[in-house]
């Protein structure tokens, strides 16, 4: 395979680099640094920066949550984009989701789908990724009329892992604009990727309260016939328009992600010498399927310095869910840091569960901003939600929940570079799913009331820097795996209090800065606490987190620009019974873009050093699960747009 990728590459690489278009820079320009409006979370092209991801935000997953949006409208995400669609993704939390409609405890994912500039270009990319993984792409944004855009890309890479295993990934997709008339835009896209051999390294569970020992990293310690092999797929249609003071928005999405042959290396009742019961499973033809959609009316009323805004919505989702059925292999007790070639058991896996969810949820709501004096937003939903679980062999069991719920907002811009804002929100959010060691794996657990109250401030300072801060407590139920009978459940309530800062902004010409500080303190309270089941702290969130991103473009060589990264994580809880601490630790990045000219069109090199220090770090997951910090690594892109 890797010969035949060998050969590939040169030649994918060198048709890209001959097909003459008209020219402007796109693909070469992509910088998550520059492009950043605050420190919470910006993804450009393949760059993620910020304090928060789509899994984490506040110490909870917005993506699990299915607080998601295509271009401000609501979609259910079960598969991840490919980049030949998405553009670039922002988290939108505290004061950065003011004036979204229906705002969510746990943040909001915003997605932006790729669009034609000014003049259409082809983008061509290729190099080697982490632990000198090859790739190569390409994307083109074509003007096809003067009213109608056109993003198409595909790509082929291997994707190469901190434990030694590697996968391949071929993507393709495209976003289709029309403009039929003034103020209408009509949007389609399809974005796809298929991947295969996808080795599964294993996750280690401890028998007690201690790390798993120190182990060689990049070195592969699982089976080559425990693996993942599916798919990933996205498609929709947008309609937005605007006819004089009204504004109609409209969405219809479908999102899919399967794993057609499913493993899973488990190395359970790890030992401080280093031996474990190395168990793995088996399955196929998971799968998890979203249809979801949202009709939005926005009527504004303009009276003086004042604006009105009145806001209906209407959203729907249908999530069709296949899991379970798993087969499961012991090769017995080993040490986790040996090697072996086993040969692959043959094995039948079961019945799968099915796992039906149907939810509407119906909106309305009211903002005013009052020029210069202060903005306030209120809105109320009423949702009717029921998943419908069945188990091989077994009748079908339903829950259901019909709650109102609500938001509201208020901040105050009649201040001289300063706004002050407060909010509350009511929702009901998915909780992701249960883990792999779980007796219920892969199972989509159920949705449950979450709530939040935050305030801050934004002050705009000097030499273009903005600066944010904010107090937030978000409560939710509590999901765990419940060492009674190893079923992950509601176990309790989780609340996490904290404060974030950011700074972002361009203090001196060339140099730009976006830092930001999260300071949490995740506390557990209800039965499983009190009778020692749990601890006070909730396996997994970290207490403390510092992140530094910096571009500096060099004045008198401005074809050259440096960036680095510092990250800094505390102490975080190790074990469901807080017996265990995974130690703080620095993580430093530093990288290098230099500009210039390829056959006379405009060129970037791209290269990145991860892990400088070469720091090791144990990382923790829902159900105790360890795996380790990726190692010190290199990667290198060409990127070329004609």
């Amino acid at each position: 395979m890797k010969k035949t990728i060998a050969r590939i590459l040169p030649l994918a690489f060198s048709f890209a680099v001959a097909c003459p278009i008209s020219v402007i820079a796109q693909r070469a320009e992509e910088n998550a640094v520059t492009s950043a409006d605050d420190a919470f979370g910006r993804r450009v092209g393949s760059e993620q920066i910020g304090l928060y991801s789509p899994s984490n935000v506040r110490g909870f997953s917005a993506v699990a949550a299915q607080n998601v949006r295509i271009e401000g409208l609501y979609f259910d995400r079960q598969g991840a984009f490919t980049s030949a669609i998405e553009e670039s993704s922002s988290i939108r939390v505290g004061i950065s989701a003011l004036g979204y409609p229906f705002p969510a405890p746990t943040g909001i994912v915003d997605y932006t789908l790729r669009r034609v500039g000014k003049e259409q270009v082809i983008s061509t990319r290729a190099g080697f990724g982490n632990f000198v993984a090859p790739f190569v792409s390409v994307d083109a944004a074509l003007k096809v009329t003067a009213d109608m855009d056109l993003n198409i890309g595909v790509g082929f890479e291997e994707f190469a892992t901190a434990e030694g295993s590697d996968f391949y990934v071929a993507r393709y997709g495209g976003v289709a604009r029309w403009r039929p008339v003034e103020n209408v835009e009509l949007s389609g896209f399809y974005g796809r990727y298929d991947y295969w051999d996808e080795e599964q390294a294993p996750s280690f569970f401890t028998a007690g309260s201690f790390l798993p020992p120190r182990i060689p990293r990049g070195k592969f310690f699982g089976q080559d016939w425990a693996e993942w092999e599916g798919h990933s797929q996205n498609y929709g249609f947008i309609a937005k328009s605007t006819v004089g003071p009204w504004e109609i928005n409209a969405g219809l999405f479908n999102s899919r992600f399967t794993i057609d042959d499913f493993g899973a290396a488990l190395f359970t009742d790890t030992q401080p010498n280093g031996l474990a019961d190395k168990r793995f499973l088996l399955g196929e033809n998971q799968r998890d399927e979203s249809f979801s959609g949202e009709l939005q009316l926005l009527r504004r009323f303009v009276e003086g310095p004042r604006l009105h805004k009145v806001f209906a919505s209407l959203r729907g989702r249908r999530v069709n869910n296949d899991f379970g059925g798993f087969a499961s292999v012991s090769l017995g007790v080993s040490p986790i840091a040996e090697t072996t070639n086993e040969p692959e058991p043959e094995v039948s896996p079961g019945s799968l569960t099915e796992d039906r969810i149907r939810q509407w949820t119906g909106a309305f709501g009211y903002e005013l901003r009052w020029q210069n004096q202060f903005e306030v937003s209120l809105g109320v939903q009423r949702t009717s939600y029921e998943q419908t679980v069945t188990l091989p062999g077994e009748l079908a069991s339903a829950t259901s929940d019909e709650p109102w719920l609500w938001n509201a907002s208020a901040a105050f811009t009649g201040f001289d570079r300063l706004v002050i804002y407060a909010a509350a929100t009511r929702g009901l959010e998915e909780s992701g799913t249960a883990p792999q060691n779980a007796t219920n794996a892969n199972q989509t657990l159920p949705a449950l009331r979450t709530r939040q109250v935050e305030a801050g401030i934004r002050y705009t300072l000097p030499h273009n820097m903005r600066l944010v801060a904010g107090l937030f407590d978000v409560r939710r139920p509590y999901f765990e795996l419940d060492s009674s009978d190893n079923v992950f459940r509601v176990l309790g309530e989780v609340s996490h209090q904290g404060a974030e800062i950011s700074l972002a902004g361009s203090p001196t010409p060339g140099l730009d800065l976006v830092f930001g500080a999260v300071l949490l303190n995740p506390r557990v309270s209800g039965e499983a606490v009190d009778d020692g089941r749990l601890g006070k702290k909730p396996l997994g969130p970290i207490e403390t987190v510092l992140d530094a991103r910096l571009n500096y473009r060099i004045p008198w060589f401005d074809k050259l620009s440096l960036d680095a990264g510092i990250a800094y994580t505390g102490d975080r809880v190790a074990r469901i019974d807080n017996s265990v601490e995974i130690p703080e630790r620095v993580i430093i990045d530093v990288g290098a873009r230099y500009r210039f000219e390829f056959a006379g069109a405009p060129a970037l090199l791209r290269m990145q050093l991860g892990n400088l220090t070469d720091e090791f770090g144990w990382r923790v997951s829902r159900g105790g699960s360890f795996r380790y910090e990726p190692q010190r690594r290199l990667s290198m892109t060409l990127t070329v747009d004609y």
